[in-house]
């Protein structure tokens, strides 16, 4: 099995220094990183077994593949501690390598050219690289986000050990509504929120903006409960406990709501 390469410090970091500058190569279909400097002026190789290599799905116009992606990656880097993901040089190495053709696919640069070169270069620094040593960042690198959405949700005692990594990413509003916030953090916190999503399919899994609100509700309540109450100090079930009784008030206001009807518009003549 082949072992994970990283960058070099000096190389991501003069790497991401060029963006503005280096931006057109983000159009490229080849892998033109590797054809700055020498191998070894760019790479280290680690001993980090990669147990496969790295074949991500292209996204297509129904599915972006964000699930079957981070199965792969996180099961590609099981020997990954959460210590050595914290290092942009493997996510920078990744993205801008062994990763490319995905990277184009699912984080194109010519999505954000269309409104300035220069929100395309912040949006290149922020997908393509770590810019900042906080989690947010992690979780906006378009490869590390999968490895640590696979992680922080793989559960082996499960029928499924990716069910609730399936939870998080089925769609972008829970990603961002969970891991966004601080209660993203916290591996209880994490995993009874989204096994309350689970027990409350029905309510708050089957699509459609009422279904985003109520979730979007949940997530800012039990934020602010974390403002009374430590919340990585409740358990799983007591974060289901919480989420509970305020889905209980959710739905006793929506019940409690006048119904409104649409008047029809006039046609105009």
């Amino acid at each position: 099995m082949p072992f994970l390469t990283i960058f070099r410090q000096s190389f991501a970091d003069a790497l991401k220094n060029s963006v503005p500058t280096n931006l057109s190569n983000y159009s490229r279909e080849d892998r033109w990183v590797n054809q700055l400097g020498t191998r070894t002026s760019r790479e280290i190789e680690t001993r980090v077994e990669m147990k496969s290599a790295l074949n991500l799905d292209e996204p297509d116009d129904d599915n972006l593949k964000d699930l079957e992606n981070a199965i792969r990656v996180h099961k590609s880097l099981q020997q990954l501690t959460p210590l050595q993901a914290r290092d942009p040089r493997v996510w920078t190495r990744l993205a801008h390598a062994d990763c490319w053709k995905y990277m184009r696919a699912r984080w194109p640069v010519e999505r954000w050219e269309k409104d300035g070169a220069e929100k395309a270069a912040r949006n290149v620094v922020e997908r393509y690289f770590v810019p900042r040593s906080d989690s947010r960042a992690l979780l906006r690198n378009g490869i590390a986000r999968l490895w640590w959405t696979a992680c922080l949700t793989y559960d082996s005692s499960r029928d499924n050990p990716y069910e609730l990594t399936g939870v998080l990413l089925s769609t972008l509003d829970i990603t961002q509504q969970i891991l966004e916030r601080n209660m993203g953090r916290g591996p209880e916190i994490l995993t009874g929120f989204l096994e309350f999503l689970l027990q409350n399919r029905a309510e708050l899994l089957t699509g459609g903006d009422k279904n985003r609100e109520r979730i979007r509700n949940l997530a800012k309540a039990l934020n602010m409960y974390g403002g009374v109450c430590l919340l990585d100090c409740l358990s799983q079930t007591d974060i289901i406990r919480v989420l509970s009784a305020e889905l209980g008030r959710i739905l006793a206001n929506e019940a409690k709501a006048p119904q409104t009807s649409k008047k029809p518009s006039k046609v105009l003549a």
